[in-house]
């Protein structure tokens, strides 16, 4: 799903988080990550067949979250894009990115709480009139795109309408021709 569809709000998801049937581990974390996130964050939450989860959220396009937790309870990957930067956790070293020489990434048992204090300066970043700019933004792009659409159709029914006139004087005048043949000389 691309971002600019999610529509799940955070009280969406933690309804969700709440209905899975995982194991412990996974609901506390998700529900961690979630929690968090106050504000109008929009998201997302799909589980696959083995039970492993991932929740994509965004705060207004800006700051974007992708969290994958295993059924067992395990924070496999995390990661956070903010204007500017992206910061990648994983058990993969080869995923990781995001991380200049001075600072080290965290632990793997540290990573929660990172997400969450990463979700808490989004939170102080993007105020409500960020938020609405925004969805102005997407609004008056679906506005556009809407506009466009009507005058191709406008556009596409003229021409048709003019076909449909040379039709009909074509049906007309053979009409007429078939009349003058049917009458008695």
């Amino acid at each position: 799903m691309h971002w600019d569809q999610m529509a799940a709000t955070p009280e969406d998801l933690r309804e969700r988080v709440t209905r899975l049937r995982r194991g412990a581990g996974q609901q506390e974390i998700l529900e961690s990550i979630v929690g968090a996130a106050d504000g109008p964050w929009l998201g997302t939450l799909d589980v696959d067949a083995r039970g492993t989860a991932e929740l994509k959220m965004h705060l207004a396009g800006q700051y974007r979250l992708i969290a994958v937790v295993t059924g067992a309870g395990k924070l496999d990957l995390a990661q956070m894009k903010s204007p500017g930067t992206e910061q990648v956790l994983s058990s993969k070293p080869s995923l990781r990115r995001g991380w200049e020489a001075p600072a080290k990434p965290p632990k793997p048992p540290e990573w929660l709480g990172y997400v969450v204090d990463w979700i808490g300066k989004a939170n102080a970043e993007v105020d409500r009139r960020a938020f609405v700019e925004w969805l102005l933004i997407g609004a008056d792009r679906k506005l556009a795109t809407a506009t466009d659409t009507i005058h191709t159709l406008r556009a596409d029914l003229m021409e048709r309408e003019m076909a449909r006139a040379e039709l009909a004087a074509e049906v007309a005048a053979l009409r007429a021709e078939l009349e003058y043949l049917a009458e008695p000389d």
